[in-house]
């Protein structure tokens, strides 16, 4: 029996979702209608619904970074001073008026650009945001791709098993009809042939559900089709270049940009001590005979001499937020680093096993089966090791396969933590 299933447990699968249709041959047998990698990357960076959240965010934080640097609004106002309250004439008492006045309030000094400056630097960290989600989107998109190819590579090792295996009853039942085998292992030749073919339809299964996430990724009307080569990847720059350069990684810049906007935060937090100033005027006229009119002008001042319960605690409150945005920055390099150096390790290991099993495993596996199968035919070989050996090549090439889908995720990690694009898309 084939342990193909056992195989495929080896990694879990990113996505699961609709399904399409069968096919008698390959899923991406249309060369016309086959997607690549880099355009599927361009339209989900397109059509991409949550990036459009994050886009929105930024214009709505643009707007708001000009709002909140202006003076608050003037204030008018209308009134009748000083009526006499028995019969509230105008022009029978000296001092009665009408009034009217203007006042502007002035917030204390450098709060209004200090407050402009925390909200440019929390823009900034959305568009940076913007980016690393941008490329978390590619890294998303590029580890489903590989498993989509990866499972059309397992299933063309499928058909060329399902060869091997209807070679190997043809060649069991000769050796029965000879006298040299049983009529059992004809039974379990097919059998064998029977699992391959199972397998293949569990396969065919997957690759529809990838490729219906696929085009729930890309926000497409049907799933695409998708080419059974292996994409072409970005090379990964040295680990030690990767480390040197990982604080230029867009999430890693929109988290020292929130630390300096949580310090931003501290500055305006410290001009509440300072006091709030409002100008007013006002003109008055008066009715009653022989009196001029009236003209105030007035300052008021607020008086924050009692901090303790309020400036202190706002001043507190943002020193805390600035040192848990600082620890975040430290916390998210540090996590990078150790994503960085794993994903290295990762690329290193998988590529060097995927060369020695494509190179020699494969073929030696291959080689074993032939030599099994013919030293059956002439009865120095049972039939339970013709099984094992073809079992064997089965085993083998898909885990070459394996093998170099996890090399290739692990490349597209080190691409994603090397990026250090200047924003998403616009």
């Amino acid at each position: 029996m084939s342990c193909f299933a056992f195989d495929r447990h080896r990694c879990c699968r990113t996505f699961r979702a609709l399904v399409l249709g069968s096919s008698v041959l390959l899923p991406c047998a249309a060369a016309a209608d086959t997607m690549t990698l880099q355009a599927a990357q361009a339209i989900a960076l397109q059509q991409n619904p949550s990036l459009g959240v994050l886009n929105q965010k930024i214009v709505a934080l643009q707007h708001q970074s000009v709002a909140v640097a202006q003076l608050p609004d003037p204030h008018l106002s209308f009134g009748a001073v000083n009526l006499p309250t028995n019969n509230f004439s105008m022009n029978t008492m000296q001092m009665s008026m009408l009034s009217i006045g203007l006042s502007q309030t002035f917030p204390p000094f450098g709060q209004l650009s200090l407050k402009g400056r925390e909200v440019r630097l929390e823009v900034q960290a959305a568009k940076d945001t913007l980016a690393g989600r941008s490329a978390a989107l590619i890294l998303l998109l590029q580890r489903n791709w590989l498993e989509t190819v990866a499972v059309q590579k397992e299933i063309v090792v499928l058909h060329t098993q399902q060869s091997l295996a209807k070679n190997t009853i043809q060649t069991t039942l000769a050796a029965y009809r000879a006298g040299r085998s049983t009529e059992a292992s004809v039974i379990e030749a097919k059998l064998a042939l029977d699992n391959l073919q199972n397998d293949e339809l569990r396969l065919r299964a997957e690759y529809q559900e990838d490729t219906a996430r696929l085009a729930e990724t890309l926000a497409l009307s049907s799933p695409p089709q998708v080419s059974v080569n292996w994409p072409q990847l970005p090379t990964p720059p040295s680990l030690a270049q990767l480390i040197a350069q990982i604080t230029a990684q867009p999430l890693l810049r929109a988290a020292a940009e929130q630390s300096a906007e949580a310090q931003e935060g501290v500055r305006v937090a410290r001009t509440a001590y300072l006091p709030e100033i409002t100008l007013s005027t006002a003109y008055g006229q008066d009715f009653a005979p022989g009196s001029p009119n009236w003209l105030s002008v007035g300052v008021n001042l607020s008086l924050p001499i009692f901090p303790s319960d309020r400036q202190d605690q706002s001043v507190a409150a943002a020193q805390a937020q600035s040192i848990a945005a600082q620890d975040t920055y430290d916390e998210e390099r540090l996590s990078l680093e150790r994503q960085a150096r794993a994903a290295f390790a990762a690329y290193l290991s998988n590529q060097n096993q995927y060369q020695r099993t494509r190179t020699r495993l494969v073929p030696e596996a291959q080689q074993a089966y032939r030599a099994t199968l013919a030293a059956f035919v002439t009865g120095r070989s049972n039939f339970r090791a013709v099984l094992r050996a073809q079992d064997l090549v089965l085993t083998t090439e898909i885990k070459a396969i394996g093998l170099r889908q996890n090399a290739d995720i692990s490349q597209a990690e080190l691409h994603f933590l090397a990026n250090n694009a200047q924003g998403g898309r616009a």
